[in-house]
């Protein structure tokens, strides 16, 4: 019984795949686009950098299938 309760859900797994994938694609997006984007705001920034992520993402899901 206690070996069970050790295990980690699959979903689990996979939400934290695509978790730390997303931040590496947030990570990349932000590094090519800092110095480009210079006169935004912090939020400003963060919000495009987010939009470009998930559309990233998106985009790949709709490529594997």
């Amino acid at each position: 019984m206690e070996a069970n309760s050790q295990r980690v859900p699959v979903a689990d797994d996979e939400d934290a795949y695509e978790s730390s994938r997303k931040d590496a694609i947030r990570a990349d997006i932000s590094r090519r686009l800092k110095k480009i984007c210079s006169n935004f705001s912090e939020e400003d920034f963060a919000t495009l950098v987010d939009g470009m992520a998930d559309k990233k993402i998106r985009g790949d899901r709709r490529t594997s299938l």
